[in-house]
């Protein structure tokens, strides 16, 4: 049966990857977070140092490994997805192989199908992040780790080891899950002799990780970027747990009747699954926990969960929480099979794959509208609506030219390969510093852009998205004069992608008579 559920794991795994690279490799959505590690891989994989030579936003782990990709396969939006697509792809068979460790190949099944519904539902959720690839390695992680306490084998507590490190060097504060199960390993002492080599191979990583950092003499950057973040990230990141942007009553307005708001109901708990599933997998966890049913396992996996959790944290929203799903969607599935009876379980199973069908839909509806844009980083699929603009884009900005992108969309320097003049993927203002404002502007000064992808944000949008950002400046006014008497927005027609219109800088001459 462990031979039969790893084949149909491995098949999951290479199905899936199959699929996206075929549908999502080069599918363009527009979201904000993923240039952030594309852009910053490319100027690495062109000999750039990370923290020294530009502004990395988090720790290195993610942006070494889509450095690597890019030397190895080239720049395109497909090699930029390929990492993401391993990690879905991954975290799917995962999920399978636990679950049916747990519980049975049938609840398997269905844990998979429902979570590969619903995590696909939106496209720009699987997109290129730091908190993919954490979330993958621990999982990856936790399932090396139960697999080495049925067997004992050395070589196995060294790969999860190695594993829960590579997914503190995506996302600092997984270094949680490793500090869980090697706690979980030294209480008892029958486990206990799989601490050492747990410890060696997360402290094999954990040292390539300082080498690779000191060899190019960015240890004591990466430093100051960690204590930047902490004083700069959590106080506007913060978000409390569960919530969305805009809130949840914005998804109630204008329905009417019982049946409306019971549907509504039912699509607004299938949205705030993320929030709902880990409280629930400590639950119920617990509760099959003190039933004797795996206990060996439960006592790991359900403070693991807790400790997920605290990983999203400041901004523990939905959308975050998504990433670490996976393990509670398991405990959850396995827990309801073992304490339902199996009639009510096989019920369940059904709707909750029918409503994981319905928002998957929505995936490949979308795909269906969409167009092809030649670009330089391949052909892009692009929705149809917004096709015409990203044509006129790229027919303006060629690689090679010199764009600037404010505040927040740095995934316009990946498809056009245009130059960014500064040392920063994005400049959010709220979050970054005056002084940053300040060299960016100097950067820009000396060396002005050929174009601009400007969106001006109104103080109500920026507490939209970060409502804790109150006590802070909302906008960099002296950039944006700058950049307002030095460019004019393209005409004829005007170019606008995401919010974003494409800005032409205007001769000096005509530039001083503007002021």
């Amino acid at each position: 049966m462990s031979q039969r559920n790893n084949r149909i794991a491995a098949a999951i795994f290479l199905s899936i990857t199959a699929v996206l690279l075929a549908f999502h490799g080069q599918r363009m959505v527009l979201t904000n977070d993923e240039g952030i590690v594309l852009e910053s891989a490319q100027r690495m994989a062109a000999g750039g140092r990370i923290y020294v030579d530009f502004f990395g936003y988090m720790s290195p782990g993610s942006y070494w490994m889509q450095a690597l990709v890019f030397k190895l396969l080239g720049v395109a939006l497909w090699t930029g997805r390929l990492i993401v697509i391993l990690d879905f792809a991954s975290q799917c068979s995962l999920v399978y192989w636990l679950a049916a460790k747990l519980s049975s190949w049938r609840t398997a099944t269905a844990v998979t199908a429902t979570f590969a519904g619903f995590q696909v539902a939106d496209p720009a959720f699987l997109t290129s992040t730091h908190r993919w690839d954490s979330a993958t390695f621990a999982l990856a992680g936790l399932c090396l780790a139960i697999s080495a306490a049925g067997d004992g084998r050395h070589w196995k507590w060294a790969l999860s080891g190695a594993a829960l490190a590579a997914a503190a060097w995506c996302t600092p504060s997984m270094a949680i899950v490793a500090m869980v199960v090697a706690l979980w390993l030294l209480v008892s002492r029958d486990r206990r002799n799989g601490l050492i080599p747990l410890i060696g191979g997360a402290t094999a990583i954990g040292l390539a990780g300082v080498v690779a950092l000191m060899s190019t003499g960015s240890l004591a950057a990466f430093f100051a970027q960690m204590a930047w973040l902490r004083q700069n990230y959590s106080g506007v990141n913060a978000l409390p747990y569960g919530s969305i942007i805009g809130g949840y009553r914005a998804l109630f307005e204008g329905s009417h009747g019982i049946i409306e708001t019971t549907v509504r109901l039912i699509l607004v708990a299938c949205v705030a699954l993320p929030a709902i599933l880990p409280p629930l997998a400590i639950l119920l966890g617990g509760l099959a926990l003190g039933r004797g049913k795996q206990r060996e396992v439960l006592t790991l996996l359900v403070p693991v969960v807790a400790a997920l959790v605290i990983t999203a944290f400041p901004r523990a929203d939905v959308m975050h929480l998504a990433f670490i799903v996976a393990l509670p969607y398991v405990l959850v599935g396995a827990a309801l099979a073992s304490l339902l009876p199996a009639r009510t379980a096989s019920w369940l199973s059904i709707v909750s794959i029918l409503l994981a069908t319905v928002f998957a839909s929505n995936y490949f509806r979308d795909l269906r509208e969409s167009s092809p844009v030649a670009s330089p980083a391949g052909i892009l699929h692009v929705a149809r609506d917004q096709a015409p603009d990203v044509q006129r884009l790229m027919q303006q900005v060629h690689p090679g030219d010199s764009l600037f992108v404010y505040p927040y969309m740095p995934m316009q320097y990946v498809l056009t390969q245009a130059h960014n003049p500064t040392r920063y993927s994005y400049l959010m203002p709220g979050m970054m510093t005056r002084s940053q404002e300040s060299e960016a502007l100097s950067e820009l000064e000396a060396r002005p852009p050929d174009w601009l992808l400007y969106m001006p944000l109104s103080r109500e949008e920026v507490l939209r998205v970060f409502p804790n950002a109150t006590g802070r400046d909302w906008r960099f006014a002296d950039l944006e004069s700058w950049m307002q008497q030095n460019y004019r927005p393209v005409e004829g027609p005007s170019i606008r992608v995401g919010g974003y219109g494409l800005w032409r800088r205007v001769p000096a001459p005509e530039a001083v008579a503007l002021r």
